[in-house]
């Protein structure tokens, strides 16, 4: 069997279903085993669309993302959504082409050292070089791709090796590929657990504080929603926890950070024990680390022992899954007598006050506006009463996401793909296209939103969601500007704007021009209508892209 035929082998063993990517010469050999396989492959239009699918599909689905690209420009091509997956801690399997090793170090066409270009934004970098190798690399990559905190693993293949022959056969195969299951999860230190349970039943004003890890790693929604209505403890997220917790439940205290809800960072500040749960801590979700009471206990969850006590000393710290962790306090609080529910009565008085005080702030009041250009809290408001609870939502980077992570409530897991910690332009697309792939046909939709400066970097993709018949919607906030960095101009260089300002085309004449229908939206009184009317064409099986003129000069809350 050539070593291409077992890597495709031992991938469909793997239930791997989708891979993003595009062919190059040195990745033909690959794509010729491929061609046989079970496993789709979707031909994206630039290869950073590729490794962005690859990582939504992961945070989707919590299985591996796979995607490829050709050796050199293609392989370069991966890096940031490879890093994306990195910083936001993404199982992914990542196969790039190289040329044969015989001409490697005599400057062969487009070589690199992709090993060395990979290295600081994976959990492993290598090439393969003897063909008998492949089935231990291959394992490996996956585990190392899955087990403890996951990340993003990188396997260079040189064209000879590819074509090359191995001995393997289906029960080695299957046995290799069972190994990758069996992962062993820690479920935390019993004691710490107890002495972690006793801190939060006496407290008065705790709060649980969410991170990705919650969700994207360890699938943990109803445990932590199970031990937070238990115990009458509110749950606030970060940026990547979002949908871990249902926003309109009465003991949600938002999601914290930059721009959050005035409430939210009130709720944080004010609470003197923190049960963080799968949360590094990191800048924007705690606005550059401020808004933490520095006199608040904190109990730390996490797979990752490198994370605790990184930003902030933790009381207690608990290394373990946080599924894991969660069933096992969950199991010890049942078999309590007292929960000191009564001592927190007065907190969660506090915490709806608060709220109150939100909804009566100009930001807040502002989800109502009918002035024109449109108020993004408008906007956000009115997609969010277009769309049922189960809606998916893709977001990229800018000010689009930080209106959408204010003033749209999410309520389902896994309904809020974001590009997250490392912030990339052009995601939300190419993220909605994987999703729609990963929901196999179930009749969920899916929606894109991002700013007209993140549509440009990824707008060639609708040609990938026509192609591919991937319906989704796709919500463009159109200030007419790279508006975080026109702020921010604003802001701190007394409105010296240079080289922020987009002359725009009409982004609807440009999407039906793909085939996608395109629908102008200038005025609030429109976007009930053009939401209905896109949301009726992915029903019918067609992209909608919705040009929304929103007012760039309306600033995010503090």
């Amino acid at each position: 069997m050539k070593v291409s035929d077992v890597i495709v082998r031992f991938l469909e063993k793997a239930h791997v279903d989708l891979m993003f990517g595009i062919p190059g010469s040195q990745t033909c050999p690959l794509y010729d085993s491929l061609y046989s396989s079970s496993i789709r492959h979707v031909l994206v239009r630039h290869e950073q669309s590729a490794s962005y699918m690859a990582d939504a599909y992961a945070k989707f689905t919590g299985r591996v993302g796979i995607c490829d690209g050709t050796g050199g420009p293609g392989a370069t091509n991966l890096l940031t959504g490879v890093a994306t997956a990195w910083t936001d801690s993404t199982p992914m399997i990542v196969f790039t082409g190289q040329q044969p090793l015989s001409y490697l170090g005599k400057g062969a066409f487009q070589e690199i050292d992709h090993v060395a270009l990979f290295s600081p934004i994976t959990k492993y970098s290598t090439m393969l070089i003897k063909p008998e190798k492949t089935i231990e690399i291959l394992r490996e990559s996956f585990k190392i791709a899955t087990w403890g905190r996951p990340g993003p693993v990188h396997i260079n293949l040189p064209l000879d090796v590819q074509i090359q022959s191995t001995d393997c056969d289906e029960k080695r195969l299957s046995e290799e590929v069972s190994h990758i299951f069996s992962q062993p999860k820690s479920c935390g230190d019993p004691y710490a657990i107890s002495s972690a349970l006793k801190l939060l039943i006496e407290s008065p004003r705790p709060i649980i504080l969410v991170g990705g890890g919650v969700h994207y790693s360890s699938r943990a929604c109803r445990e932590l929603r199970e031990l937070a209505e238990y115990l009458d403890v509110p749950v606030a997220t970060t940026f990547n926890g979002r949908g871990s917790f249902p926003e309109d439940h009465p003991l949600s205290a938002g999601r914290v950070g930059v721009h959050a809800p005035s409430f939210s960072n009130k709720i944080l500040a004010e609470a003197d024990l923190i049960l963080a749960i799968g949360c590094r801590f990191a800048a924007l979700s705690t606005r550059f680390w401020s808004n933490i009471n520095p006199a608040a206990k904190l109990i730390h969850i996490d797979i990752d022992p490198s994370v605790i006590n990184k930003n902030y000393l933790s009381t207690i710290s608990i290394v373990g899954d946080a599924k894991m962790v969660l069933s096992e306090m969950l199991k010890e609080v049942k078999r309590l007598r007292y929960l000191g529910r009564e001592k927190r009565m007065e907190w969660l008085k506090f915490i709806e006050y608060a709220k109150e005080e939100w909804r009566r702030t100009q930001w807040y009041v502002k989800t109502m506006s009918d002035d024109i250009p449109i108020k993004p809290q408008r906007l956000c408001a009115e997609i969010r009463r277009a769309c049922d609870r189960e809606t998916i939502f893709t977001l990229d980077a800018g000010n689009n996401k930080m209106w959408s992570s204010t003033f749209l409530e999410i309520y389902e897991p896994n309904t809020w793909i974001q590009s997250g910690c490392f912030g990339p332009m052009g995601y939300a697309i190419p993220a909605a296209i994987a999703c729609k792939l990963a929901l196999e046909g179930r009749a969920k939709n899916v929606i894109a939103i991002c700013g007209d400066g993140g549509f440009y970097m990824s707008m060639h993709e609708l040609a990938t969601a026509i192609q591919e018949e991937t319906p989704i919607l796709i919500c463009i906030f159109n200030d007419g500007a790279l508006g975080t960095i026109k702020h921010h101009q604003k802001e701190s260089y007394q409105g010296r704007f240079i080289s922020v300002t987009l002359k725009n085309p009409s982004f609807a004449d440009i999407a039906k021009s793909f085939g996608c229908q395109g629908i102008s939206v200038e005025r609030p009184s429109q976007i009930r209508s053009a939401l209905e009317d896109g949301l009726r064409a992915i029903k019918n099986g067609e992209t909608a892209v919705l040009d929304i003129k929103i007012d760039g000069d309306e600033p995010l809350p503090p």
